[in-house]
């Protein structure tokens, strides 16, 4: 099976470049042929398409464009069959897609930065007209990139709050835990990987266990210890608000998105 991925932006470029490497046959396009040409340079199971809608017949078309930028192709992607689209333009719903495509066959995906080093954490979501075996294509997809998902839709807002936002989150955090290093003595590259690695250890660690978060903090909080007076600064300091707000706030402006996609259905 073939599968087209429209823009090659920094999402659409690694999410081709993921998918050339688990073996799948890639076409590529984008408006800005440079960015396609670099991506298909050094992937041998990549093409090139010179139009959108020379896609057509793909197996799978992935819409990695920007939802501003979606908006201007419709007309195009009306001409276009697939078996299967997955769009990842973010806060715009399937049924703006399906209204707008003329087709039920849609998958909605929510990935993140890390596609980029196959670590992407993504939601599924699909249209009522997708098949059980198109969802395991779709799942097959986004495994290739990091891990997946399945979701209904009315919770992508939550995921994009934890996840597709989150993962900013986790940079601010990993910067001022680091910036915090420095001023105990350590110069900041090195104070950044020892946080970025004990980041990565606490999450392994939780995922062999499959232990509740707040009991494995708890492990780590010894009597009158360390830990515990840090766990209190943050806890003063507001950080469970903090990270709450951040959330609900990125949830939120999320289902703003939504809503202003859905006044384009007709």
């Amino acid at each position: 099976m073939r599968i087209a991925v429209i823009g090659c932006g920094n999402m659409g470029g690694a999410i081709a470049s993921a998918l050339a490497d688990a073996g799948w046959d890639v076409s590529l396009y984008d408006k800005a042929t440079e960015k396609a040409e670099a991506v298909a340079a050094e992937k041998p199971n990549v093409t090139i398409l010179s139009s959108i809608e020379e896609a057509s017949g793909c197996g799978v078309i992935i819409l990695a464009v920007k939802p501003q930028v979606l908006s201007t192709l419709y007309d195009s992607l009306k001409e276009v069959e697939t078996g299967l689209w997955i769009s990842i333009a973010a806060g715009v719903p399937l049924s703006v897609l399906e209204d707008h495509i003329g087709a039920g066959n849609i998958v909605r995906f929510m990935p993140n930065i890390a596609a980029a080093s196959r670590r992407s954490v993504t939601a599924i979501a699909a249209g009522d007209e997708v098949s059980t075996e198109q969802m395991e294509t779709a799942l097959s997809i986004a495994s290739s990139f990091g891990s997946a998902y399945i979701l209904k839709e009315s919770l992508f807002p939550a995921f994009i709050g934890i996840s597709g936002s989150g993962i900013a989150f986790f940079f601010e955090m990993m910067h001022h835990m680091a910036m915090a290093g420095v001023k105990e003595g350590l110069p900041y590259a090195e104070a950044l990987a020892i946080v970025r690695d004990t980041a990565i250890s606490a999450a392994e660690l939780q995922k062999s266990t499959g232990a509740n978060a707040i009991e494995l903090e708890t492990r780590v909080c010894s009597a009158a210890g360390t830990t515990i007076e840090g766990v209190k600064a943050l806890q003063e300091g507001g950080f469970a608000s903090a990270a709450m707000n951040a959330v609900t706030s990125a949830a939120a402006r999320s289902l703003e998105l939504e809503s202003s996609a859905r006044y384009g259905e007709r």
